[in-house]
């Protein structure tokens, strides 16, 4: 193990060797960290940091103390929901941040989780969403904060929070990003603008060497990684992973969030939206032992009330959902009685990434490599064995993986290989694909 002295040494000489200002890289680890745990310490106790000789690590529930989603016009009714960003799942970044000899752009990289994490605890994704070309702020999707609720009901920010400089001021930063790099806002701390930024939105200064700047247009913040990531799976790794005890909810057309309250911070919230002039509400509550009860109420007052109770990651059963008689208890999530649905229409809006109403093998196919590669983390094959204990990788075909290991070893070597993955995958597929056309669409994805 190296002792805080030698990181010292060698932190000063990589500071040297790389030319980057910055007197950070002359300091301990501890003091290093005191120095981060400024813009954190702004918002305790809801955020909790740590550290140790190498990292800094940011724990939270993931809510900001301000307003949430009032302000978006293209709403995918989702909520925002209490995380367990704690733990072994707390965010984390380099105490010292070294400089890449490859930096890697925001702009063609990293459309899953994020690639910053804000002083209040709330992480920020990129810009552009995961398909790779929808600027989220121009699409309507942020609220008034530069915010919204995920796939996972997880609340993030997909540009700058500067509402935070209300309690920061413009001497600290706003956040850091997942290389370590500290991420201000519009302008330097004494409150000049920013000069010669990179493509990044960064640049080095004598007082705070390198680091990013908010702006108000495109990247807006960190437009990539002037400093050294792992890429896995499309996203900064690690990082922690956000969950709901529901599934993931479909874009509603035409609908506007006009409101949204917090009536008990981290247990019960009340949304409002407008669809044709008229307004409906979703009013949920996170009870005691985990599961969330949602009230639906629709323009004339009529309410229908759903619970769902929490369940485990993704590709395995989904519990708590039936009685001992088989049966499914009224508004809680489980498989239906009778017949099980076949895995393409049950997985289907997980496989759509374009969000077109359609399945095709490309798409399943890109799935498959994306799973595959996570799982074989840089190897050419998965061994059956060691599959089910692995961290899931969060996509549909990454889910089946792991419940259906041995089916994908066709030659039964005890080993998965990427080609072994697709021609499970599209075998299934093309069983599906009644017509041949190479896409599932209409009755195909019907149970």
């Amino acid at each position: 193990m190296i002792k805080r002295n030698q990181f010292s040494i060698i932190a000063a000489a990589l500071f040297v060797a790389s030319g980057v200002a910055g007197g950070f890289y002359a300091q301990d680890a501890k003091s290093r960290a005191t120095e981060i745990d400024k813009s954190f310490a702004k918002f305790a106790p809801a955020v909790k940091t740590r550290s140790d000789e190498k990292n800094f690590y940011v724990e939270s529930n993931g809510l900001p103390d301000h307003g949430m989603m009032s302000g978006i016009t293209a709403w995918q009714q989702q909520v925002p929901l209490p995380q367990k960003y704690s733990g072994p799942n707390a965010w984390q970044f380099p105490l010292f941040p070294v400089p890449a000899k490859e930096p890697m752009s925001a702009k063609s990289n990293f459309f899953r989780g994020a690639i910053a994490v804000a002083a209040n605890g709330v992480p920020i994704f990129n810009p552009i969403k995961n398909d790779g070309r929808t600027d989220t702020l121009l699409a309507g999707e942020l609220d008034q904060w530069g915010g919204h609720s995920g796939r996972g009901d997880d609340y993030h920010y997909h540009i700058p929070p500067l509402i935070l400089q209300e309690k920061l001021g413009k001497s600290l930063p706003v956040a850091y990003a997942l290389d370590g790099y500290p991420i201000y806002g519009l302008t330097e701390p004494d409150g000049t603008n920013p000069k010669d930024l990179d493509g990044f939105n960064g640049h080095s200064t004598s007082k705070l060497g390198y680091h990013y700047h908010a702006t108000k247009t495109y990247p807006y913040l960190n437009g990539g990684f002037h400093g050294e990531v792992t890429e896995r799976g499309g996203q900064v790794d690690p990082q922690p992973r956000a969950s709901s005890p529901r599934p993931a909810t479909e874009p509603l057309r035409g609908a506007k969030i006009s409101d949204f309250k917090t009536l008990e911070r981290g247990k019960s919230y009340s949304l409002t939206y407008i669809v044709d002039g008229k307004a409906s509400k979703v009013n949920y509550q996170v009870n005691a032992d985990g599961s969330v009860k949602f009230d639906f109420v629709d323009p004339t007052g009529s309410v229908t009330s759903e619970t769902y109770r929490g369940r485990p990651e993704r590709g395995g059963p989904r519990g708590g959902g039936q009685n001992r008689d088989g049966q499914r208890r009224e508004g809680e999530l489980g498989p239906p009685p009778g017949p099980r649905k076949p895995w393409f229409v049950d997985h289907a809006k997980g496989l759509d990434s374009n969000l077109d109403g359609e399945v095709t093998t490309l798409e399943v196919t890109d799935q498959c490599k994306s799973a595959f590669k996570e799982y074989a983390d840089g190897g050419d094959s998965i061994t059956v064995a060691e599959l089910p204990d692995k961290r899931t990788v969060r996509n549909e075909v990454g889910g089946f993986m792991k419940v259906h290991a041995k089916e994908l070893d066709q030659d039964g070597d005890g080993k998965i290989t990427e080609a072994e993955t697709i021609e499970t995958m599209l075998r299934m597929f093309r069983k599906q694909d009644k017509n041949g056309d190479g896409k599932l669409s209409g009755s195909e994805l019907e149970g």
